[in-house]
């Protein structure tokens, strides 16, 4: 059998026969079990509440050292955590209701205690002290969770209309705690006029329908301007289905939406970029595609001149089959040039653009010198040059086919490169020890490669040099122009 709960409690009482008459009506209570423990002053009272833990204490208001409400005020003030019931003459019932006004739990004039009343206030004053602490704590967590809260939060009373809303959610909008926005309609005149549709039907969907209440939308503050804010809640609804309350929250997502405003528009700018990076490539590719053709194309319409002269200086013994191989042979050039023509859309200065020009420049030296066996020698300074595309493609031409010629005509055993300013203008050198030309020969009569070279050099607004002997070597320098013209600085 269970045994009732022990109620520990602190009588404050100086009339000794007063505080028999509770002792006995104490002893007589069926319903619980008590310890008593027993006060003549206020202040002795104060020191053992400080120091013993009791469930309830029986205050009798006319204490020798305090007096009235004065007594319960202080008693109170030092011992908030204890519930009291206040003990009152006859004549104070008064007394007995300004304290409970003032937080007493209950009153009770002591000539008339009987057990069953003394048991039924000790009890109430119990729960009820308990309940009113657990509200109290309930609401310091709420408050705290809303103080501390990076969100809005908000509580409407589909009923009444009214809306609690916290301080965060006011300082969102830009209003302060004391201006009143305590209507469904004031938030919503704060909605955007491209959103508040949006809002409206999502709000519905939510009461009528249970639908997730989930939604971005953008505000306009008291300032004037407009933030985007998070908003999200959830409705009760009574047993008839009909919603009474609903809670939620709002984040000022401004900031997260100019970002991801920033980053689409970048990943835009990237796309176009890559698309015009991609525009100017297939047209650097079109164009050298169009000089090999022209350059390859020159030297076979020259093969194809030349074997028609023999054509027409042939004898007229010639014989039938001599004539049918010349035939072949303007055949296998013209496939040659169509194949020519085929391969070339497919190139592109890849190298060129990945490293820079220097650094290709310096790779194709050192193939040519490891494969032909011809020594290079570098001077190239060229760190304050802003090599533009146009600029870096022919520089690079000419240093290829110079070096080219060099290998296949010149039987030099070294060669001295050179790349440099020279003021306004960039200077590319090809000097080579070898046997130079022939007295009395123009080198570029006859060479398509020196004509192409020519051609680059002048559509940049540059010129091309050549200094040639017999036994002193071929020199060729080209001069392009850093600013103006067609060439970018």
């Amino acid at each position: 059998m269970n045994r009732p709960p022990e109620i520990r409690i602190l009588l404050v009482e100086d009339s000794p026969s007063d505080a028999l008459l509770i002792g006995e009506a104490l002893n007589d209570v069926p319903d619980f079990r008590h310890s008593l423990a027993r006060a003549e002053f206020l202040s002795d009272a104060l020191t053992r509440t400080a120091t013993t833990h009791f469930d309830v204490a029986l205050l009798d208001l006319g204490l020798p050292d305090s007096r009235g409400l004065d007594t319960y005020k202080t008693f109170h003030r030092q011992a908030p955590d204890l519930p009291i019931l206040v003990l009152t003459g006859l004549e104070d019932v008064s007394v007995g209701v300004q304290a409970i006004q003032d937080g007493a739990q209950d009153y009770l004039p002591k000539r008339e205690i009987r057990p069953s009343d003394l048991s039924r206030v000790i009890r109430y004053a119990i729960e009820r002290h308990r309940a009113a602490t657990a509200l109290k704590e309930s609401e310091e967590r709420f408050q705290l969770a809303i103080s501390g809260a990076t969100a809005g939060l908000w509580d409407w009373n589909l009923r009444t209309d009214v809306i609690f809303l916290s301080p965060h959610f006011t300082e969102i909008l830009g209003y302060d705690g004391a201006e009143n926005l305590n209507r469904t309609q004031i938030l919503l005149d704060v909605i955007h006029p491209d959103d508040i549709d949006r809002v409206k039907a999502s709000l519905t969907a939510h009461l009528e329908r249970k639908c997730a209440y989930d939604i971005e939308y953008r505000v306009r503050t008291r300032a004037g301007e407009f933030r985007w804010i998070h908003s999200r809640g959830q409705a009760l609804w009574d047993r008839a289905g009909k919603p009474y309350r609903m809670v939620g929250w709002i984040m000022d997502v401004t900031d997260r939406k100019l970002a991801d405003e920033a980053l689409r528009e970048s990943r835009e700018e990237l796309q176009q970029l890559s698309a015009n990076i991609q525009h100017v490539r297939e047209e650097e590719k079109t164009r050298i595609a169009r000089e090999l053709h022209d350059d390859l194309g020159q030297q076979l319409a020259a093969l194809k001149l030349e074997v028609s002269r023999i054509d027409n200086r042939a004898e007229a013994a010639m014989t039938a089959l001599a004539g049918a191989d010349l035939h072949n042979i303007y055949t296998l050039i013209d496939q040659l040039v169509v194949s020519v023509r085929r391969i070339a859309t497919d190139l592109r200065p890849a190298m060129l653009d990945d490293l820079g020009l220097i650094p290709v420049v310096e790779w194709f030296s050192d193939q040519f010198s490891a494969r032909y066996g011809v020594r290079v020698i570098r001077q190239i300074d060229a760190d304050d040059i802003d090599f533009q595309p146009e600029t870096a493609t022919v520089v690079f031409r000419v240093v290829q086919e110079a070096m080219t010629n060099v290998a296949r005509h010149s039987g030099a055993t070294e060669v001295m490169l050179k790349i440099v300013r020279d003021g306004p203008n960039c200077i590319v050198s090809v000097a080579d020890n070898g046997r130079g030309c022939p007295s009395g020969k123009r080198p570029a009569r006859n060479s398509f490669g020196l004509l192409g070279m020519r051609e680059r050099a002048a559509a940049l607004g540059g010129e091309l040099r050549i200094q040639t002997a017999p036994g002193q070597g071929f020199a060729l320098s080209v001069s392009l122009p850093l600013a103006g013209g067609s060439s970018a600085g």
